[in-house]
């Protein structure tokens, strides 16, 4: 379950004008975040100031596809890591001040990609959980990004792979095709990188890319 989501920035030196101009407003800001935590200190002693936040205190919440103007939850197969569960946005509400995400055995049949055959066919999943992104609705170039969160379960039983994580906009999570040649890194410099082919479009490219120069364009995983 998640406790809270938090994006600190220092306004010197960041990208961040049009999150800014938005926040201005108060529509990136939880009403209901403790006033205490508006503005702190950086690791390097430079004034951070907040400029998204969500408790999950409003009860009920959905985040369905169209639903939250910040989160939505997936409902599609998760292709990736031989996973062994179903999307759902059902699988994912606020109760108690708290965003929780339940995983449940509950058999779902859909049709889906064979990668080796490249012909559709019918395939169940016994799983459901849910995976909450913010894709192309709230996007950052720079910051300090605060959750607190609490994995389920015993941390020793296996099985289970909660995760928080930050990817580059050009990619979106479990849409594999969106992430071909543009996932893990984005790397500006040819020599000394143990796999210059697995980036598309990298320093060791001979030929500029549609004005770009020969620097890295990528989705980096965080």
């Amino acid at each position: 379950m998640a406790l809270g989501v938090r994006l600190f920035v220092s306004v010197i030196g960041l990208h961040l004008s049009s999150l800014l101009y938005v926040c201005s407003c108060g529509t990136l800001l939880d009403p209901t975040t403790p006033v205490e935590v508006l503005n702190r200190k950086g690791p390097n002693g430079e004034d951070m100031h907040l400029v998204f936040s969500d408790e999950f205190n409003v009860p009920s919440r959905s985040f369905s596809d169209g639903s939250d103007p910040v989160w939505t939850a997936l409902e599609k197969n998760d292709y990736t890591n031989a996973a062994l569960h179903y999307y759902t946005a059902k699988a994912a509400t606020t109760e108690d001040g708290k965003l929780k995400i339940r995983t449940r055995i509950n058999p779902k049949t859909f049709k889906s990609l064979n990668e080796k055959t490249k012909k559709y066919e019918r395939e169940t999943k016994h799983y459901s959980s849910a995976m909450l992104q913010s894709w192309n609705k709230f996007c950052f170039t720079g910051g300090y990004v605060e959750v607190r969160a609490r994995p389920p379960g015993n941390a020793y039983t296996g099985g289970l792979w909660p995760a928080l994580w930050m990817m580059g906009n050009l990619a979106r999570a479990t849409y594999v095709g969106s992430s071909d040649w543009m996932w893990p890194w984005s790397y500006d410099e040819c020599e000394g990188h143990p796999s210059p082919s697995s980036q598309m479009f990298n320093a060791c490219q001979k030929e500029k890319h549609y004005g770009m120069g020969r620097g890295g364009r990528g989705a980096p995983e965080v």
